[in-house]
């Protein structure tokens, strides 16, 4: 198990610099029902060709993250299960000085909603980022725009 240290913002993508979108790749994620009452979830992920079960436990800027890659045929039984609830995004990778931005553009029923992600080393250096001029309002704390949720909810409503 470790940990996964990582602010959010929401952007709109159309202010960000084109220049900057060159390493992209599909990501479909679907959330499984966790009936424990502790911010839990399990997912199962395909990024790009690689396929992926995640668990995460916790909230805000600082979560239990543990993550094991898994061969296709068992992310496509865990896919495939008709009551998951799913998201499906362009993910762009960023590089930004020691960090990779990770853009989101959304698709399917949350078309239109794009965020940012930078992950981070420790609690003081996430404290110290300067985010860029186009990100937009940080939703790190809004559950609302956690991807589980999302996935489960759809838009926020604001």
């Amino acid at each position: 198990m470790g940990y996964e240290i990582e602010r959010k913002w929401l952007v709109d993508d159309k202010i960000v610099p084109k220049d900057l979108l060159k390493l992209f790749f599909r990501v479909d994620q679907g959330y499984l029902e966790v009936l424990d009452p502790k911010n839990e979830e399990a997912r199962v992920r395909r990024k790009g060709s690689r396929f992926f079960l995640t668990i995460k436990k916790g909230e805000g800027v600082k979560r239990e993250e543990t993550e094991v890659e898994i061969p296709y045929e068992t992310y496509d039984a865990i896919y495939s299960l008709p009551h998951l609830s799913r998201i499906e995004k362009i993910r762009y990778e960023i590089p930004a000085g020691k960090h990779t931005i990770e853009l989101d553009i959304y698709t399917g029923n949350l078309d239109g909603l794009a965020t940012a992600e930078v992950e981070f080393d420790s609690l003081e250096e996430s404290k110290s980022y300067i985010p860029p001029i186009w990100f937009g309002r940080e939703v790190t704390e809004d559950k609302r725009y956690k991807n589980k949720n999302l996935a489960v909810y759809g838009l926020p409503q604001n």
